[in-house]
């Protein structure tokens, strides 16, 4: 076993055994307290419709039955992309998203979200976020709207595009309409592409109907959970983020008016969905990329000298792009900081 998977399962380990020994107090009681949560992810996707009820029950059975969660599905309550305010405002208690969503809130989860060639496995995700002091920095930001931030999410890989049209070369993205974010939308730009921003629950409509071209959407088990391998037959890789970041929040006055093992209860259960997510989705997006060849995907791949030239152009370009407000400096600190340790040991003894 290697030195990585003994590390992801003693995170995760230590995890469960901390939420076992917090089932002593309050087992089997009625709910004391109900939250609903809104999923930016729906029908089609494990997450929605395993592992996030397998989040519900872990809490109900943690609290003892105290914590009562009720899932809901993209724009159920609120819209996507306005389900941090939502919560804030309490017209739903919980939300499940993504960090870039909230970037024109706070500018700086654009880069919280990832950073292209970044970082390489989930190890050095969890340790910029729970060690290197990432989590604190972002929870003090949403406290500022009266959002309480339990944890990131780690997806398992960003920046592959599912697209109508072939993409063998930066050249051919030229006129096309495409669904990104980031760095990787500004490379686009720079090669002609329009850039179109939606929530995911718009994407299978949006390419259906030629309203967009192609999208940069997770990883390639993403593409298959939202079926865009029916209406898009060219899967252009590689990805560019080894693992984007989601995130589950709580009102501000919820989150307060639990008690300090009841709060202990969603935070660790949020870093074992974490852990899960990652491990999953890299498991099915094996298993997608089959499914999209069986629906007669054809599986393309950027040349590796202009991937090389992306992966230069990134550092050129983040220095422009970084919008500077309270936390950006010190959010960008705790990024470079930490890629800088793990850049001193050499790549080919990462794996």
């Amino acid at each position: 076993m290697k030195r990585r998977d003994l590390l992801k399962a003693g995170v995760a380990g230590a995890a469960t055994i901390g939420l076992i020994g917090l089932t002593k107090k309050g087992f089997a009681q009625a709910p004391k307290f109900k939250f609903r949560l809104q999923s930016f992810l729906g029908p089609g996707w494990k997450e929605w419709e395993e592992m996030l009820p397998r989040f519900c029950k872990k809490v109900n059975k943690m609290s003892g039955g105290r914590i009562e969660i009720t899932p809901y599905p993209p724009g159920a309550l609120v819209p996507t992309f306005e389900l941090l305010d939502g919560v804030g405002k309490r017209v739903v208690e919980m939300g499940y998203g993504a960090q870039v969503y909230w970037m024109g809130t706070f500018p700086f989860c654009q880069w919280t979200w990832g950073i292209p060639f970044a970082f390489d496995i989930v190890d050095h995700y969890d340790y910029l976020w729970w060690e290197a002091g990432l989590n604190n920095l972002v929870r003090e930001a949403f406290a500022t709207k009266n959002v309480f931030f339990l944890g990131p999410i780690y997806s398992d890989e960003w920046g592959g595009t599912m697209c109508r049209k072939p993409i063998r070369s930066l050249k051919d993205f030229k006129g096309l309409k495409i669904r990104s974010f980031g760095i990787a939308a500004e490379i686009w730009k720079m090669n002609g592409a329009g850039i179109v921003r939606l929530p995911g629950e718009e994407l299978y409509t949006g390419i259906s109907t030629g309203v967009i071209d192609g999208v940069n959407w997770g990883s390639p088990y993403g593409m298959v959970a939202t079926k865009l391998h029916e209406v898009a037959k060219y899967y252009c890789g590689p990805s560019l983020i080894n693992y984007d970041m989601e995130d589950i929040f709580i009102n501000m006055d919820a989150w307060k008016s639990l008690t300090s093992d009841l709060q202990e209860v969603l935070v660790s259960a949020t870093r074992v969905f974490a852990l899960e997510r990652a491990s999953s989705s890299t498991y099915l997006s094996c298993l997608a990329i089959d499914q999209m060849k069986k629906a007669g995907v054809t599986i393309l791949e950027l040349p590796k000298e202009e991937v090389e030239q992306m992966r230069k152009m990134t550092w050129e370009l983040l220095p422009k792009m970084v919008k500077k407000d309270a936390y950006m400096d010190r959010a960008m600190k705790i990024i470079f900081d930490t890629m800088k340790v793990f850049d001193q040991r050499p790549r080919f003894q990462r794996g």
